[in-house]
């Protein structure tokens, strides 16, 4: 069976209408209320500017793997960030549900406040000095807010 030579488009135009995972506006505008929160999205700027909004938190800085021109893992797209914000590895705690593309360079770039928030994305690597997590209120709690 051959595709419909629009599937592509309506896949695309499909994800865009998704929104963030139920557990994560709440929790995410309270951490924002005492921590600056910045994303670093292997998305593009346009797919960003439709779904940042609806995450329901203000952010301090959004970069895109379209903007750094370098896809995470890539230690590139790490270092752009790190290069707009003035910021160093230990300015940051990291969250992710992803391992390989997040939790594992950032260990070897010397970050070392990670949290994986485990939404059964990834396997559970250890080595990688990171805290498991099941929700931003679980981290919330961690945090003392």
């Amino acid at each position: 069976m051959k595709a419909a030579p629009d599937a592509g488009k309506r896949f695309a135009d499909g994800v865009r209408s998704w929104g963030p995972h139920a557990d994560i506006p709440e929790p995410l505008k309270k951490m924002g209320e005492h921590y600056k929160l910045v994303i670093l999205s292997n998305a593009d700027d346009s797919f960003l500017a439709d779904s940042v909004p609806r995450l329901g938190a203000d952010f301090h800085g959004v970069f895109t793997a379209e903007q750094a021109g370098f896809y995470k893992p890539r230690y590139a797209a790490f270092e752009y960030m790190l290069d707009r914000l003035d910021a160093s590895p230990e300015d940051f705690v990291h969250v992710s549900s992803h391992t390989r593309y997040d939790l594992m360079p950032m260990h070897d770039m010397g970050f070392r406040n990670l949290v994986l928030l485990d939404r059964g994305c990834d396997p559970v690597t250890h080595g990688y000095d990171y805290v498991t997590v099941k929700s931003l209120d679980e981290l919330n709690q961690m945090l003392g807010i």
